[in-house]
């Protein structure tokens, strides 16, 4: 039995998919298996797919004959399907050094406690050119070795840090422990599946970029930022994370006053709708209320006097 599933969630990414499989074949750890999920793509992905099918890395092919219409359910059967104690979900776009497993499993092997070990991401453009070290992990700036619920208070309550799955490596039975609330998310589910899985036990930050995050105009993440869906989802990310016990009130009115003005002053491509919908749902509060309007009031002053 591997020691570590991999699982490639393929959607569409035809482009990328056979970077992507040859830089996880190519690692310096080989105790692995890869399961490769195809969500009904219409690119020709199985065109690769089935051309990588007999590989001997290859444990499972999983192709969908319905679209999921969510990234976070192919992970849930990714790692339904894994045999390995540890769980690498390498996103079918993204790339990554051939050291990213060894050093990775090297966390788990050091630390017995750790559930997740991750490390910083170097963001490539859509051709692989490597631009720079993700501004989160470059505010980290050192290795960590933590226990997670103060990882998850004092990092993941501000932002997802872990940015993307395909830097991090976490064990199965802790995550298989966290029930399904983030598959309802297009978005942020990720951000509460790190969230909760860091409080299982203790968390590692390797500060090498060994991690390719390739950034391009059909991510999700930036679609959804685009089209102003990204606020309200995070509008329910914060109320999930009240449920479980999450809060810190600075973070919570910088981020509704941060949705309250980005709709009203660089929204105009939202439809009224949209716009109505978002900042019903933010400016829920009488402080919000009061400190977005004289941040309003400010603004056109500012307005009137430069006339």
């Amino acid at each position: 039995m591997p020691r570590v599933s991999v699982i490639v969630p393929n959607f569409n990414h035809k482009k990328y998919l056979p970077e992507r499989l040859e830089s996880i074949t190519a690692q310096t750890y080989q105790d692995f298996e890869i399961i490769l999920l195809d969500d009904c793509s219409t690119d020709g992905s199985k065109e690769i797919i089935e051309a990588w099918r007999k590989h001997p890395k290859i444990g499972k092919v999983i192709l969908n004959e319905k679209n999921s219409g969510s990234a976070f359910k192919q992970w849930q059967k990714g790692i339904s399907e894994a045999s390995g104690e540890l769980i690498w979900i390498a996103e079918s776009d993204d790339s990554c050094s051939p050291a990213l497993l060894e050093t990775l499993v090297g966390e788990f092997d050091r630390e017995p406690s750790c559930v997740l070990a991750f490390c910083a991401a170097m963001l490539t453009d859509e051709n692989g050119k490597h631009l720079d070290i993700h501004k989160y992990h470059k505010e980290i700036g050192r290795n960590l070795s933590v226990d997670g619920e103060k990882f998850a208070r004092k990092w993941l309550l501000r932002n997802n840090y872990v940015v993307n799955a395909s830097g991090a490596l976490f064990r199965k039975d802790a995550a298989m422990g966290l029930g399904d609330t983030h598959i309802k998310y297009k978005g942020v589910g990720d951000w509460l599946f790190w969230t909760q899985l860091a409080r299982k036990g203790k968390v590692s930050f390797v500060y090498k970029a060994l991690n390719l995050f390739r950034q391009h105009g059909s991510n999700t993440t930036a679609g959804m930022k685009k089209s102003g869906e990204a606020l309200l989802e995070l509008r329910s990310l914060l109320g999930d994370f009240e449920r479980l016990g999450l809060k810190d009130h600075r973070v919570f009115l910088h981020d509704r006053i941060y949705a309250v003005n980005f709709v009203k002053y660089y929204g105009s491509g939202l439809s009224p709708e949209l716009r109505a919908k978002i900042l019903k749902v933010w400016r829920d509060n009488p402080i919000v209320s009061f400190l977005a309007a004289l941040k309003e009031a400010k603004h056109r002053i500012s307005i009137l006097l430069r006339k």
